[in-house]
């Protein structure tokens, strides 16, 4: 059996779990933010841009299984209205199959995105952001057609606890589909394993969970374990592990009716995250993660194995 040509939106585990509610988006546009690129924030939301449809994230639900010790706070999200907060992303997704026979084939998909973002001057849950200069791609061929999106506008809205709940991306007119892809998916990858915080007292020491349940080609329960490493002023280091199992045995190729059965899948990763309560984004964070997962279709000795990683990483650009 040949093995199937995934789309990238499928290759890796993690970032590319929600390929196909990226798929739907279809947002365009030219909307361009207020002239004062040293706004504090936002008067307006992009949910009110004609055209937009917003991509619902999946919900987080967050458990304390233990409180900490010592000074025992509740984290209050307060996000400051003065000045913007600049940041970079960055993600980079690997994937290797390896079907008997055949040379193993590989695929990389990274992205850098410089960002601006700012809350609403009215709504602090709401966020605001601009990609302040071109994104960039080790890919010889994508880095040419992100130089676009330099200027694009887009949009986050929060939950309690800063749990992202809806991204708003709004390309240029004149961006195409391979670039727009790889900027929406860098995207709903961070946004997919963001770490929420209590909304209840803690202290050093403290653990939560959050589970999530992702859907795409395969349907996976994302659980995220999180312990408060450190508490200083309005900063919250958190170490985070990630684990992710497969609701149903099934893998659905994208963009096709055809599904092969999903019979092995294993990915998890570690990392460190610092919240700082005076902004939407984190002030900094690093995630690493590594998973497997075999594929049988029609000839059940010649099975697809198919190894992913994923590098995330946030780093603070400027005050």
């Amino acid at each position: 059996m040949r093995a199937p040509r995934f789309s990238r939106a499928a290759a890796a585990v993690l970032p590319l779990s929600l390929a196909t509610a990226l798929a739907l988006t279809g947002c365009s546009g030219d909307e361009a933010p207020a002239a004062d690129p040293n706004r504090g924030c936002d008067e307006t939301s992009s949910r009110k841009n004609d055209g937009v449809r917003p991509i619902e994230l999946p919900p987080a639900h967050l458990t304390v299984t233990d409180p900490g010790a010592g000074d025992r706070r509740v984290p209050v999200s307060a996000p400051r209205t003065d000045a913007p907060q600049r940041v970079t992303l960055t993600t980079e997704s690997r994937e290797t199959s390896v079907v008997s026979g055949r040379e193993p084939t590989s695929t990389v998909e990274a992205v850098t995105l410089p960002l601006t973002a700012r809350a609403g001057c009215r709504d602090p849950k709401n966020l605001e952001f601009t990609v302040t200069g071109a994104p960039t791609s080790p890919d010889e061929a994508l880095q040419p057609a992100l130089a676009v999106f330099d200027g694009a506008h887009g949009g986050v809205t929060f939950t309690g606890g800063l749990a992202p709940n809806e991204l708003r991306i709004m390309p240029p007119a004149d961006a195409t589909d391979p670039a727009t892809r790889a900027v929406e998916q860098s995207l709903v990858t961070a946004f997919t394993l963001a770490v929420p915080i209590p909304t209840t007292p803690v202290g050093v020491g403290a653990r939560w969970t959050v589970t999530r349940t992702v859907s795409s080609a395969t349907t996976l329960t994302q659980t995220l374990n999180a312990t408060l490493k450190s508490w200083k002023d309005d900063r919250l280091v958190v170490d985070v592990a990630v684990d992710e199992t497969p609701v149903d045995p099934v893998f659905r190729i994208p963009g096709s009716d055809a599904t092969l059965d999903l019979t092995r899948y294993s990915n998890s990763g570690t990392g460190t995250v610092t919240v700082d309560l005076k902004t939407l984004l984190p002030a900094a964070g690093e995630l690493k993660s590594k998973g497997a997962r075999e594929l049988i279709g029609s000839d059940a000795n010649r099975p697809i194995l198919q190894h992913t990683t994923l590098d995330l990483t946030w780093t603070t650009t400027g005050s």
